[in-house]
């Protein structure tokens, strides 16, 4: 009972502990293919039936190995009662002859066909002592005391024969033990070395799987390899994915640098303008108020703007960080080789500049 209760308990743990994993295998990971998911839960969830039916088989095999235990206490047990009845038959059936011996048999005989084997050979007035056979029956019986002679002589040859194969099987005994003794002691030693204790091969044996067992795990096999190609093809295609982002990442960054040569050629552009309106004198101050308010709306929109391109190039950065590279544009050296604008520039050529 208390190990029954064991394993009730381990099997409801068991079974928490399977619930709590389907709970969060119910979650498909964030970056990963939903049919490589659904591919990976169908090859689980056939693993968890295999397994199951494994564990059915071991359960029939150990139900047939109490079976034939008991069948073979039964059988033993049959065989020492027919062992026992057999012997009481045998002891009732001596009985009964001692007793049939016991019994006096009466019959005639003529005085012609009794013949003493005495020292006198005269018939005696009483025959109590004496036995009565036939003739045949004495030559019967001298024959028999001469094979009996025989018989002895033979046996004394096959007994001496005997001792000396006694005598000669014991040595190889010996020689055996020892040569299996020794080969032990490597096996024990060899397995000592491979695996660290003593392995029972007969109890390895026990545990080989079936022919169904072999079928179901060829099939896991054969899954497994298809899964294996999917996941390939699907990283290919992910590579190629990649391929084509660093493409057109260059080709962006090209352009970018294209914006940048551009920039700096209106920024030489914008200081010789600035050089020249300088130079005029304007008197009107509505028109002065007029080109501050659309310099302001200007200014607003290339902020703007000027956030939006921080933004990309934040992303671009980031990524690759990721893949482990380094940026370095035409951009970068022109802010490291370029001194810093004036105060009074305009504020849209830095923005140019940044791009």
């Amino acid at each position: 009972e208390e190990e029954e209760e064991e394993e009730a308990e381990e099997e409801s743990d068991i079974d928490s502990e399977e619930e709590e994993e389907d709970i969060e295998e119910d979650i498909c990971p964030q970056g990963c293919d939903m049919s490589i998911y659904e591919s990976v839960l169908e090859l689980r969830d056939k693993r968890l039936d295999m397994e199951e039916a494994l564990q059915d088989i071991q359960k029939a095999v150990e139900e047939l190995k109490k079976t034939h235990t008991k069948l073979l206490a039964q059988e033993k047990q049959m065989a020492k009662e027919q062992k026992a009845t057999e012997d009481e038959i045998q002891r009732f059936q001596t009985e009964k002859q001692h007793k049939l011996n016991q019994v006096d048999v009466c019959f005639s005989l003529r005085l012609s066909q009794l013949q003493c084997m005495g020292d006198t050979n005269t018939l005696p007035a009483h025959l109590d002592a004496h036995v009565v056979f036939t003739n045949q029956r004495l030559q019967q019986l001298m024959t028999r005391i001469e094979e009996l002679h025989r018989e002895k002589q033979e046996v004394r040859v096959k007994y001496r024969q005997l001792q000396k194969d006694y005598t000669t099987a014991l040595k190889e005994k010996r020689h055996k033990v020892k040569d299996i003794e020794d080969l032990r002691r490597k096996y024990e030693d060899v397995q000592m070395l491979r695996f660290g204790q003593i392995v029972d091969i007969d109890r390895l044996e026990a545990q080989e799987p079936s022919k169904y067992v072999n079928e179901l795990r060829d099939r896991v096999k054969e899954s497994e390899v298809s899964a294996h190609e999917q996941i390939q093809a699907w990283r290919k295609k992910v590579d190629d994915a990649n391929t084509e982002l660093l493409r057109l990442t260059q080709e962006n960054t090209q352009l970018m640098d294209q914006i940048a040569s551009l920039g700096s050629m209106q920024l030489t552009l914008d200081q010789a303008l600035n050089s020249r309106v300088t130079n005029v004198t304007v008197n009107d101050a509505a028109p002065t108020q007029q080109r501050k308010t659309k310099e302001r709306e200007r200014m607003k929109q290339l902020i703007t703007l000027q956030a939006k391109e921080i933004a990309t190039l934040q992303a671009e950065i980031n990524l690759f960080r990721r893949k482990g590279g380094h940026i370095y544009t035409t951009v970068t050296a022109q802010r490291l080789d370029k001194p810093p604008a004036p105060a009074n520039s305009n504020p849209q050529q830095g923005a140019r500049m940044v791009r």
